[in-house]
């Protein structure tokens, strides 16, 4: 090849090297341009503008507690507002102070603070409890995010958590039976209760047990269970068996909420942990003449009293069975107003089957906390809650045959 040719393509080469390299900047301009200037600028822009963002505003709690009268608020929240404060004030010492959050808590991080806090973390616990009681006593999460002025995905996040972590607090009325065995002086003052009420016909009893079946979505695979069937009730809908001991002021003693719908109250009884306890230490109770009594669902024990089967009218046994059912009512009453007080119970609940199961137990733990600061020797649900409550469920009753078709009128 000649000096010439070999000078062309050394210059062809450079040329094209060139105009690669030409090409390449203008790409990289391009880039720039295009996408990492305006990247820039918005950072920049936004930066700007979150120094000078104020932190939301939120309706204060005593503003929105004022805003309604006292009616109202024991439509939404279940409770008195009286009642209210000291649900507060026991949950805040239960969980502490670091935790709970109130308003002034918050206000003092955000006055020391140099950045914008995340408004999610901006919610105070009062705010927390009374999303919690509003889907509780029947509301919806979305309807809350907009009363409280959070989104629709944190007012669920929240109504779990407190639930799950304050409600069912280990320090929070704590419900447990085979403690309540041990302890002496507090089954003598239950046994004291149904005692007089029952004229001392019904001596040494220290708690009304009973079944109650809690609607619940249809179980899938997801919540482990392999035969959804089981949980079909004889009521004719999907459900979990609870099991419950009470006293005469409806308190809530002991609970199993492990057992499926269509379990039989004896076998449900039976695999629960305070009946395996009662086997072994059956002997404790009968030497201090303490039993329970039930229905006559369940087989009769040394700790277990049920009525005579076949009684006839006017005998000793008619009458010891007249004193059993007015003492044994009190278990029924409490599940009557547990599930007349929480509107979420009015229809299946819709969560896992583990998250049914936790919102059942919470709602017996609130119970107990409205029995034991109930005013004076009060046994029973206030008026003013009663024809609340009835209120609430005609409408729900009405809404729920208006929906199948039924005629209401």
């Amino acid at each position: 090849m000649s000096i010439r040719h070999q000078n062309i393509i050394n210059m062809a080469a450079i040329g094209v090297s060139i105009i690669n390299e030409r090409y390449c900047t203008m790409i990289e301009d391009a880039v720039i341009a295009n996408i990492v200037s305006p990247h820039v600028r918005w950072s920049r822009i936004n930066s700007h503008h979150s120094r000078r963002r104020r932190a939301r505003v939120r309706k204060s709690w005593a503003a929105f507690k004022d805003w309604l009268t006292e009616r109202q608020f024991r439509r939404y929240f279940r409770m008195s507002k009286e009642l209210f404060q000291q649900f507060i004030d026991d949950v805040s010492t239960a969980v502490g102070a670091d935790e709970f959050k109130s308003e002034e808590y918050l206000q003092n991080i955000i006055d020391g603070s140099t950045s914008f806090p995340n408004p999610a973390n901006n919610v105070s616990g009062k705010i927390k409890l009374a999303i919690t009681m509003r889907i509780l006593g029947g509301g919806s999460y979305l309807d809350c995010a907009l009363y409280f002025e959070v989104s629709f995905n944190h007012a669920h996040k929240i109504f779990h958590e407190v639930i799950n972590n304050w409600i069912r607090h280990p320090s929070f009325y704590p419900i447990n039976g085979i403690e309540y065995c041990r302890n002496n002086d507090e089954m003598n003052a239950v046994a004291l209760q149904f005692s007089q009420s029952s004229r001392g016909i019904i001596c040494g009893c220290i708690g009304a047990l009973d079944g109650w079946i809690v609607k619940v979505k249809k179980p899938s695979t997801r919540d482990g269970v392999k035969d959804p069937a089981s949980f079909y009730s004889r009521k004719c809908f999907f459900g979990v068996n609870v099991q419950a001991i009470v006293d005469k002021k409806k308190r809530i003693l002991y609970r199993s909420i492990l057992s499926r719908g269509a379990e039989h109250d004896s076998t449900a009884f039976k695999n629960s942990s305070l009946y395996k306890w009662l086997i072994d230490n059956w002997n404790n109770l009968k030497e201090k003449g303490y039993y329970f009594i039930g229905d006559s669902a369940y087989g009769i024990r040394s700790f277990l009293h049920t009525p005579y089967d076949n009684a006839i009218h006017g005998t000793p046994e008619d009458n010891y069975n007249f004193f059993h059912s007015s003492s044994r009512i009190s278990v029924e009453c409490a599940f009557g107003e547990i599930d007349l007080r929480w509107g979420i119970l009015w229809r299946p609940l819709q969560y896992s089957l583990e998250r049914n199961v936790q919102i059942i137990d919470a709602t017996m733990r609130l119970h107990n906390f409205i029995v034991d600061h109930r005013p004076g020797n009060e046994q029973s649900i206030d008026i003013i809650d009663r024809a609340i409550f009835d209120d609430d469920c005609r409408r729900v009753f009405h809404d729920s045959l208006s929906e199948e078709g039924v005629p209401t009128k």
